[in-house]
């Protein structure tokens, strides 16, 4: 059984008209926003006392577009940036799109195994690289025939002469290149970003976004957001603190260059820095996942500073409950606390709770999208029915690279993308997420695939099963918590298995909730784990834990 009424259905929801203004390649759109916003300052990093005006980005990031050109880097290549938070970042990913060419960043953190799989699905030319990552990329670059050339940021020379230094590149460049065009380039095919999502089947999933999901992204933000958007005041700085390689740090990042607006760069959180930056900078809008917020509200060292030019919070990445956004207002006396929801497939926000009117829920649907929730046979559901959540509309990305199976399972033959989410919406359509249906394990607003550290444990010696579940944190969300089933005749202890995980898998997948010895795994009939049981024994670790 289905809904034969199509779209039209009566409990499909949708936002109001969006007016699409941006007809335009991103690096039109940048060429023309940042002549005009001139002598801006948009990038601070309190780290180096470096900053940068917008003239001053448009010519470096002419002179790196240029650079990939004369390298034949254009349209359906690309190119990307394993770094830390940094200027450079900045540069490079504004240069990419000037070149026409797929911006793909990589986790700074991934080891060398995680590399390998996320690099064969964007198959990057050029990677540019920190300090901090070079070595790793050197060290695995023959085995990656596509990869080009690397170049390494900052002031310091490069030690391997295969690597070039990007102060090489733009040297001592000041002035823009006015003559300098962006190629030409269909705006709905051409795939403007690949960042990486975290699926069901464990390994990521390279999430292509178009030029023009970018842009109707922006134009929303212009319908929704026009104060934080359009504000007149230059000095309207926020903080660049999410990873830039995240969905949601790079898209903060890339808008906050559109609105022509101070971003403070943030390398590595540092509660000092951090609430240095915001006095100092007069920041007035966080957009932050959860987990920084928690820390705002616990750690003793914020008392001593005055935060009252706060105006608001905005919070995305992971779930905020409502407890949490009623004590963030009082206690820092501001009006709007809110969250969203969206996901990297939705190119960023698709619920909106544009004034913190409702606690505990994630919005409407923005401007120019349809969403709807569903039963198990696909029938859109009403008010107050708990169902997965969909969503059709520009803002739904091409599909996931070098996947057409797993873009088939994802976005149906009518267009709709299912999240794997259940949620419901209330009589003024204001959503609440209520579980996931996707396995996921959200660690301080990172995607953990169980799948993925399941795969590795089942490749030690002595485990014959393994499960992974999320194991419930007031500060970090949830922690991964691994069950495991030795081998007849085998010993590992859980340092051990810990230690495994660790060697081979980046931070946020660690084995931090621990390792628990089972006799069986549960699963059904079909072999699929219960890790709703799992789940619940996890939930009385903590209950235990709690009470000792």
């Amino acid at each position: 059984m289905s809904d034969n009424q199509g779209d039209n259905h009566p409990n499909i929801l949708r936002g109001v008209e969006l007016e699409r203004l941006i007809d335009m390649s991103l690096g039109q759109l940048v060429i023309m926003v940042l002549n005009a916003y001139e002598e801006n300052t948009l990038l601070v990093d309190p780290f180096s006392k470096e900053e940068l005006t917008a003239k001053q980005l448009l010519a470096k990031s002419i002179q790196v577009a240029k650079w990939l050109r004369a390298h034949n880097i254009s349209v359906g290549d690309s190119v990307s940036v394993n770094s830390e938070n940094r200027i450079e970042f900045a540069i490079t990913s504004v240069a990419t799109l000037l070149a026409g060419a797929t911006c793909a960043p990589l986790n700074p953190d991934y080891t060398p195994a995680e590399l390998k799989h996320v690099m064969s699905l964007s198959k990057p030319k050029i990677v540019f690289c920190s300090e901090s990552t070079i070595g790793k990329l050197v060290a695995i670059k023959q085995n990656h025939p596509y990869l080009r050339s690397l170049v390494q940021f900052g002031p310091n020379r490069p030690s391997l002469p295969e690597v070039i230094a990007l102060d090489d590149i733009i040297q001592d460049v000041e002035e823009v290149d006015d003559s300098y065009q962006p190629p030409e380039l269909d705006i709905k095919e051409t795939v403007a970003t690949i960042l990486c999502s975290s699926g069901t089947t464990g390994l990521p999933k390279g999430v292509m976004c178009t030029h023009d999901n970018m842009g109707a992204f922006i134009d929303v933000g212009r319908s929704q957001l026009a104060d934080l958007t359009y504000a007149e005041d230059p000095s309207d700085a926020m903080m660049g603190l999410t990873p830039f390689f995240h969905s949601f740090g790079f898209m903060v990042m890339f808008l906050n260059i559109i609105r022509g607006k101070k971003l403070v760069v943030i390398r590595k959180f540092n509660i000092k820095l951090f609430l240095d930056a915001i006095v100092k900078y007069k920041i007035r809008r966080l957009m932050v996942p959860p987990p920084v917020l928690i820390i705002l509200l616990k750690n003793p060292l914020v008392r001593k500073y005055d935060l009252s030019g706060l105006l608001e919070i905005r919070s995305g990445a992971a779930a905020l409950g409502k407890d949490m956004e009623r004590e963030l207002k009082q206690r820092f006396k501001i009006k709007t606390v809110s969250q969203s929801y969206g996901m990297t497939e939705t190119t960023l926000g698709v619920l909106m709770n544009v004034h913190g009117d409702k606690l505990g829920s994630v919005g409407k649907i923005v401007a120019g999208m349809m969403v709807k929730v569903v039963n198990d046979e696909g029938v859109p559901l009403g008010p107050y029915q708990e169902g997965e959540v969909c969503f059709k509309g520009p803002l739904i990305m091409k599909g996931y690279v070098g996947n057409q199976q797993a873009t088939a399972e994802t976005i149906d033959k009518d267009g709709w993308l299912h999240t794997g989410d259940v949620a419901y919406y209330d009589d003024e359509q204001f959503f609440f997420i209520v579980d996931r249906l996707k396995e996921l394990i959200k660690y301080k607003g990172f995607q953990v695939a169980p799948a993925e550290i399941e795969s590795l444990l089942l490749t030690h010696p002595s485990i014959r099963d393994a499960a992974v579940v999320g194991l419930p944190d007031e500060d970090a969300g949830e922690l991964p918590l691994a069950f495991v089933v030795k081998r007849e005749g085998k010993e590992a202890s859980e340092e051990e298995v810990k230690k495994f995980v660790a060697d081979t898998l980046s931070h946020q997948k660690q084995l931090r909730g621990g390792v628990i010895f089972l006799n069986e795994i549960p699963r059904n009939p079909t072999g699929k784990i219960l890790r709703r049981i799992l789940r619940e024994r996890a939930k009385g670790l903590v209950t235990v834990k709690s009470k000792l």
